[in-house]
């Protein structure tokens, strides 16, 4: 086995264990034998026997000449890339981000790379074209034979259609299509098919970059000069929905082309990524874009890798995973709706790829551009304290006003139809429909009750492994856990009282509760539902939204996957059901997401000649964080938000690190944090700093998966101490007993 090296591992010449396999964290050396001496680069992975096995690692270095190897060094076995499956260039990046977030860069690196990665360069990379159909303005000539016009009337009504497709309308596509290209009627063309997304694309008909507003050009402006120079600079754009930052991140991206580098574009949500795929393809040309993100196969994502890794793609979009896209020289990094709480990993490895991409634009010397309607609160500040650039996009596209919004007080209202429309929500649906307009209903809780109950104990279900009631999904007639995915059918009767099934009641309202109740209202509407239920897979989520857009939904009833990026033509009219969801959550954060999701929701309304109109139904229509976004003052609303952190010294004020303590006893987890926070506390001692430690504490929710969560929150002034009091009170505790973990998490966001 390779001996350990005592150097700063960035300037180490050595071969690293991939600790994630080897739970190896020191650096181990390995000999290189004589055939395998070109094949070794930085970051190439290699196999290496490791206690009488073979485990991955990645090269940190170049073979170097060993003065007198130690005789128990052992050789290394193989080359696993013929292609890098991770640049060179990244690994500055990667050792600073394992760093930061206190974990071994073996780890990280084995995170970085797609599932069952395999031998990537050798398998699984290949690119496949499709040909992409497209009608051309020229009308109809005369005298056309009949099966050529009924193959052209399919075009017309699908247009851009893909030819598989078309083939399952019209078997006999194939012969008559090069007689209407040659005619002037329609366009072929290839797309790049490095995987099947562009069949769940939301695909639009193929239109010229537009005309630039005055605020567009100064805000590309901007940026320009950081993208010709190669150097590091952050940006925030800050523009109001329906502002056009998207078409910025597209020039951005053109001038990193134009140097002959390749840019990033990250989006929080995988709804979003289907509707730029489309747009990136048509700018920027077959086969020059890859997408990652967990809705792909396995297989799937190894493609799209191989694409960026090979270097026959150059632009990278995608959700968090994409921040490790194996760019060798990207030339911008663009980060959409940047306050998206999604860019955050919530298990293994804690971190924010919002974050990283700052930190991998400072690493690879590359400028970040930071978009958002509504920037964090933590962004704002920074914004003002210089460290990023404020671009300010004020204006929606074509001046079309922002939507007129109305708060609805719930106390008030005698009466709601099925149960959550208030009368004036009601008849706005009504005229909103009677005018051939769309709407969207928002409501951010999935199922169709929360709360299922036994009407004749009160008896609430309970899911047995975590201390949480079910939800219930009337559809699928089960029970679902909504923190561990148990589900179940309907008991025959109560488990408390024994009482029959008649008597159990469903308390509380999912987004399809509103659609069952909404179709029985109004049974000529035509309805649709988009939730994590109902979109589990890209292809479901693309069609729905493509259907909106063809207008084939009248009322859209969805949760958050509503609430960002989205443009839908004919939509005039948002009601938000329940404005005060999450307003009450022990959170510091609570009213910055209701601020921010209201705010986003509301910038789906409105189209280039109809202002939109926005309802909010709200049983305290009081708050600070409604009141500002239904007037539409930021400004008030981060200075409240900044000015309540101060007080009490929170982000960006402080820096947080929360450590979560599981076991399956609750006595077992309370003594552990009970034990680290007195070695905590110890470190703060020692290391002289003012820094609090909060805790312990039961999580919200005590018991998810038959394990009992205890919660420390380290709060200090910097970041670096912070990490000091950390790694510091871990060395003094030592080992947890058996059954008992440790989940560390660097700038928390959630305390579920």
């Amino acid at each position: 086995m390779g001996g350990r090296i005592n150097r700063p591992y960035l300037n180490m010449e050595i071969f690293q264990v991939d600790t994630v396999l080897s739970q190896v964290p020191q650096p181990l050396t390995y000999l290189v034998p004589g055939n395998l001496v070109p094949l070794v680069q930085p970051l190439r992975r290699l196999l290496v026997p490791l206690r009488n096995r073979q485990v991955t690692a990645f090269a940190l270095s170049c073979p170097y000449p060993a003065p007198d190897p130690a005789p128990d060094l052992k050789p290394l076995n193989d080359v696993l890339d013929d292609i890098p499956s991770l640049p060179a260039a990244m690994l500055p990046f990667f050792a600073a981000a394992a760093s930061y977030y206190q974990t071994h860069l073996g780890r990280l690196l084995e995170l970085a790379l797609p599932p069952g990665l395999g031998k990537l360069g050798v398998s699984g990379g290949g690119i496949k074209y499709q040909a992409l159909i497209s009608r051309l303005p020229l009308p109809s000539p005369v005298g056309l034979k009949p099966q050529a016009g009924q193959l052209l009337d399919i075009i017309d009504r699908h247009t851009p259609i893909f030819l598989d497709a078309l083939k399952n309308l019209f078997p006999r596509a194939s012969f008559w299509l090069p007689r209407l290209e040659e005619a002037g009627l329609i366009r072929i063309s290839a797309r790049a098919r490095g995987y099947d997304l562009t069949e769940q694309c939301i695909i639009s008909p193929e239109t010229p970059p537009p005309v630039l507003s005055p605020e567009q050009t100064l805000a590309l402006e901007g940026v320009s000069p950081a993208i010709v120079q190669g150097r590091f600079q952050s940006f925030l754009l800050h523009g109001v929905t329906g502002s056009g930052k998207t078409e910025i991140y597209m020039r951005a991206c053109e001038q990193a082309l134009a140097a002959g580098k390749g840019a990033l574009l990250l989006v929080p949500e995988i709804g979003l990524c289907l509707r730029l795929y489309a747009l990136m393809q048509d700018r920027f040309g077959p086969g020059q874009v890859a997408v990652l993100h967990s809705g792909l196969t396995p297989a799937q994502r190894r493609r799209q890798w191989t694409l960026l890794s090979g270097g026959q793609a150059r632009l990278a979009l995608g959700a968090r995973s994409a921040i490790f896209a194996p760019l060798v020289n990207p030339g911008v990094i663009c980060v959409d709706e940047e306050q998206d709480e999604a860019y955050k990993q919530e298990d293994r490895l804690r971190y924010n790829a919002r974050d990283l991409a700052l930190l991998r634009g400072r690493e690879q010397s590359c400028p970040v551009i930071l978009g958002s309607a509504t920037p964090a609160v933590t962004t704002w500040y920074q914004a003002g304290q210089g460290r990023h650039r404020l671009l300010r996009l004020n204006r929606r596209i074509h001046d079309t006003p922002l939507p007129r919004m109305e708060l609805i007080d719930l106390r008030s209202t005698p009466q709601l139809y099925g149960g959550f429309l208030s009368p004036r929500l009601h008849q706005a649906l009504r005229a909103n429909y009677a005018a051939d307009r769309q709407a969207i209903l928002f409501l951010n809780r999935r199922g169709f009750a929360p709360v299922m109950l036994c009407g004749q104990c009160g008896e609430k279900l309970i899911c047995p492994a975590c201390s949480s009631s079910f939800t219930w999904h009337q559809e699928a007639k089960r029970l679902v856990c909504h923190l561990c995915g148990r589900t179940r059918p309907l008991p025959p009767c109560c488990p408390n009282c024994r009482g029959p099934a008649e008597k159990f009641r469903a308390l509380g309202l999912g987004t399809e509760a509103v659609e069952e109740k909404l179709r029985a209202l109004e049974p000529q509407w035509r309805l649709a539902r988009l939730d994590r239920d109902t979109a589990a897979a890209p292809a479901q989520l693309g069609k729905i939204l493509q259907r909106m857009i063809d207008k084939e939904i009248d009322v859209l009833i969805g949760t958050q996957m509503l609430s960002k990026g989205h443009h839908f033509p004919y939509l005039t009219l948002v009601g938000v059901l329940m404005a005060d969801q999450g307003l009450n959550q022990p959170d510091f954060r609570a009213a910055e997401r209701a601020y921010t999701l209201l705010t986003q929701v509301a910038g789906r309304a409105g189209r280039r000649d109809e202002q939109g109109l926005v309802l909010v139904q709200s049983f305290n229509p009081h708050h600070h964080a409604l009141r500002a976004a239904l007037n539409h003052d930021e400004k008030s609303f981060y200075q409240r938000e900044l000015q309540e952190r101060r007080d009490l010294g929170y982000p960006p004020f402080s820096r947080l690190i929360s450590l979560r303590l599981e076991a399956p006893l609750e006595k077992t987890a309370q003594e552990m944090a009970a034990r680290l926070r007195a070695h905590l506390l110890g470190a703060v001692e020692k290391l002289q700093l003012k820094a609090q430690i909060l805790g312990p504490a039961p999580a919200p929710v005590v018991k998810v998966k038959h394990r009992f969560r205890y919660y420390l929150l380290i709060k200090a002034g910097q970041a670096k101490e912070a990490a000091g009091i950390l790694r510091l009170g871990l060395h003094n505790l030592g080992s947890l007993p058996g059954g008992a973990r440790l989940a560390i998490d660097i700038d928390p966001l959630q305390f579920s």
